[in-house]
């Protein structure tokens, strides 16, 4: 009989251990937002290549076109000593520089922080018959700010998002379970991307929308786009 007894106890035990809950059971919803936001470049990065070229019987050297290179950039307003660099000063060049009667080239790197003064570094461009001026990046300052901003309005979507689905069927939701922000390597249906289009050729830039005073210049906004999965309470 006490065996008995003992046996029972210990299936009740068994049973009670089995159904102790092992997740949260907490009413939710999950729902993703998203925000978009495009910002206007502030600051261009340039490639000039300078190569030596002879004019009649004239050899116009490298030192020549750098000199006058920063002679004009300092009218339209360019810090040089500060915005100007060597790009890629190559040892072919060291050598070539020593023959005599081979041309050589030089690269440099220039920062513009005045979307105006784009079109006067083309005009410049044509007055030295630079060998080639392309637009290699543009970003913005503040561009860490933007992202940031953007991120929390997607977090905002997605509470609102929450809000008025749980509205529809006389729910309200209630304090964040779970958030996290949809990495580019989801498999989910978007994926979160900078995009800066910017196409180029020599001497020109094109792109999308037009916020210059230049209407022969254009410069494409800087598109961020970032997504919000969020898990809310429903009270």
């Amino acid at each position: 009989m006490k065996k008995a007894s003992f046996f029972v106890i210990l299936l009740f035990a068994s049973t009670m251990f089995a159904q102790t809950p092992t997740t949260d059971s907490r009413r939710v919803i999950e729902v993703t937002g998203s925000a978009e936001t495009f910002v206007t470049p502030n600051e261009f990065t340039f490639k000039i290549t300078l190569v030596e070229r002879v004019d009649g019987k004239k050899k116009i050297t490298i030192e020549d076109q750098e000199e006058a290179l920063k002679r004009e950039l300092a009218a339209i307003g360019v810090d040089v000593q500060k915005d100007l660099t060597i790009y890629d000063l190559t040892s072919v060049y060291v050598r070539q520089r020593r023959l005599k009667d081979t041309l050589g080239s030089k690269d440099y790197r220039l920062k513009i922080y005045d979307i105006n003064k784009i079109g006067r570094l083309q005009d410049l461009a044509d007055k030295l018959n630079l060998s080639k001026l392309d637009l290699i990046d543009s970003t913005h300052t503040e561009l860490a700010k933007f992202r940031k901003e953007t991120k929390i309005e997607a977090l905002k979507a997605a509470k609102t998002k929450a809000d008025y689905l749980l509205a529809a069927i006389g729910e309200r939701s209630g304090k964040p379970v779970f958030v996290r922000e949809v990495e580019e390597n989801d498999n989910s249906s978007y994926r979160p991307n900078i995009y800066a289009n910017v196409n180029v050729t020599s001497n020109i830039v094109r792109g999308g929308d037009n916020q210059s005073t230049d209407d022969s210049l254009n410069i494409t906004q800087i598109k961020l786009r970032y997504e919000v999965f969020a898990r809310f309470e429903i009270e």
